[in-house]
């Protein structure tokens, strides 16, 4: 459910205007200087200055005058200027905006499925964005898997002048500079920290809360969920339901976690339960709701949750952005990493060391491409090697620490491409508006002005989070260490979904001509090797990349 007053999903230029809006839905706007439709937008929860933006005529002015970095929400825009067709999406990247520049003019829209179906853009794979997605499980950056189809960056004005030629950038907000290293904070300067960021938490949740009725939350018991869930309590006057997911007693959950913090905040509390076979009956169509496949084995549970809360609420606040933001337990390899690297001779003199191990971080597929792909994936991938896109960024002067290049990179990767991308495109067919208040705008300028050892204090992770949140969760909320929710999938695919998993890699995948079929009979056979193979992990990878090519791209 979008806010009141706000416009549907759905944008985009008028070449191939008919299939465009056909593809966008009923609620499409497409930009037509014929009509006088010279500025189109799609957003949720926006706010300038304290001022909720609640209609399509306030945008105008805040384009004209250049305050598009002072908003606060989830946005994309199109509009006309000076010769120019211009594109914005917001700061985080909480929405997403895809182009095409195609003989004749340009094509824009907020799905690639859109660009697609108005038959300008032919569907043909981009085999450099599969080595991306195979190492990420997510498509980084503003490439995508089909090739003339490119996403516009968070933050980013895109500007395309109507004679034709490439688009001008021009950055409208930009991750903040690490702070210089100094003397460490007094108590006073600390204590004033944590309370600017209690500030900021409370004023990321009431801005994502609904002007009336209840308000549901995502809840898995860590401390990320409990404390938007807590902090929704105390800000909204009226029913607050929470949703845990649980895929069976025989599988390890959180339900106890999350059932003490439901409990302590008095909500309304649900969980939804869910079987393989539920899974496996939802995955071809939540897979196709993708512009890019995302690997995660949470997306089709998000997407069953939301399809059970819609009942109930029109918003599902989440406690999504908590690592990214505050130097979660998933930068530890890359930390451990890098602390034992420096002990060896050598060792960070190698090309592309910190690169490859940030990859080899994911603990997805990068380390198997010697013998998982195959000749004319390991020749694209020669060509355009992950590792360079990496480099400048690790590179970027603005962040000295290890632990401020690795926020940087989570935040403008994961953050955008993976974690906001999934929760927007799986919302949406239930009309549920997805909101995440640790990924707003504010609470990443407060995150980036934490030094780092505030961050990660000796063993304790999220240190100042924490301490900022300690008065309004239970003590066992706050001293517990994260696990996170894990989907089963190591034990689905030595049983339940076994069958499946081979019809559709060693029958449709091997198809695409894009992986040695020894290594993926291997695979299926849990006969991977290495310490920690996460054959699981890897089935539902390929699973998902099988089924969003088969229903995006078409049947090979």
């Amino acid at each position: 459910m979008v806010e009141a007053g706000a416009p549907s999903r759905g944008v985009g230029y008028p070449e191939g205007a008919e299939a465009l809006r056909r593809a966008l839905g009923s609620g499409a706007q497409l930009l037509d200087p014929v009509r006088g439709v010279t500025l189109v937008a799609e957003w949720d929860a926006c706010w300038l200055n304290g001022t909720r933006i609640d209609s399509l005529d306030r945008w105008a002015p805040i384009v004209a005058a250049g305050r598009l970095g002072e908003v606060d929400g989830a946005f994309t825009l199109a509009w006309l200027h000076e010769g120019e067709v211009r594109l914005a999406r917001d700061a985080i990247g909480e929405r997403t905006l895809y182009y095409a520049q195609v003989a004749g003019g340009l094509l824009f829209a907020s799905t690639l499925h859109a660009l697609l179906a108005s038959g300008r853009v032919p569907p043909r794979l981009n085999l450099a964005g599969i080595g991306s997605y195979l190492s990420y499980a997510y498509v980084p950056g503003e490439e995508t898997l089909v090739e003339g189809i490119r996403e516009v960056l968070p933050g980013e004005v895109l500007c395309f002048p109507l004679a034709g030629g490439a688009p001008r950038r021009e950055r409208f907000w930009s991750l903040p500079a690490e702070l210089e290293a100094g003397a460490p904070l007094s108590a006073e300067q600390e204590e004033a920290l944590r309370l600017r960021l209690r500030a900021e938490l409370e004023g990321a949740v009431s801005r994502r809360l609904p002007e009336s009725g209840p308000v549901g939350a995502s809840l898995s018991g860590g401390l990320d969920s409990s404390l938007v869930v807590a902090l929704a309590r105390r800000l909204h006057r009226e029913e607050v339901f929470t949703y845990s997911v649980s895929f069976g007693d025989e599988y390890r959950n959180e339900l106890p976690w999350s059932s003490l913090v439901a409990q302590h905040c008095g909500t309304t509390h649900r969980i939804v339960e869910l079987s393989p076979a539920v899974i496996l009956r939802y995955l071809d169509e939540t897979i196709a709701l993708h512009s890019d496949p995302i690997g995660d084995p949470l997306t089709v549970p998000n997407a069953l949750l939301f399809r059970e809360a819609t009942a109930e609420v029109g918003v599902l606040l989440n406690g999504e952005g908590g690592d990214p933001c505050f130097g979660g337990p998933k930068n530890l390899p890359m930390l451990l990493s890098q602390l034992y690297g420096e002990g060896v001779p050598g060792a960070d003199d190698a090309p592309n060391a910190r690169e490859r191990s940030y990859l080899r971080a994911h603990q997805k597929c990068f380390d198997d491409f010697g013998e998982a792909l195959s000749p004319r994936m390991r020749e694209a991938l020669a060509s355009q090697p992950l590792e360079a896109f990496l480099a400048p960024r690790f590179a970027d002067p603005r962040w000295s620490t290890f632990v401020g290049k690795l926020m940087a990179l989570n935040l403008s990767l994961k953050g955008a491409h993976h974690i906001l991308h999934k929760v927007e495109e799986v919302s949406f067919p239930f009309g549920m508006a997805p909101r995440a208040p640790l990924f707003d705008r504010r609470v990443v300028e407060v995150a980036f002005a934490i030094p780092p050892r505030l961050k990660l204090r000796g063993s304790v992770e999220k240190y100042l989070l924490k301490q900022a949140v300690a008065d309004i969760l239970p003590r066992e909320i706050i001293e517990r260490p994260k696990s996170g929710m894990l989907v089963p999938v190591e034990g689905w695919f030595q049983k339940p979904l076994l069958p499946e998993a081979q019809a559709r890699l060693l029958d449709g995948l091997s198809r695409w001509d894009l992986f040695d079929r020894k290594w993926l009979e291997r695979l299926l056979a849990g006969k991977l090797g290495g310490l920690r193979p996460r054959h699981g992990a890897k089935i539902w990878l390929l699973v998902t990349l099988e089924a969003w090519l088969r229903a995006v791209l078409g049947p090979r």
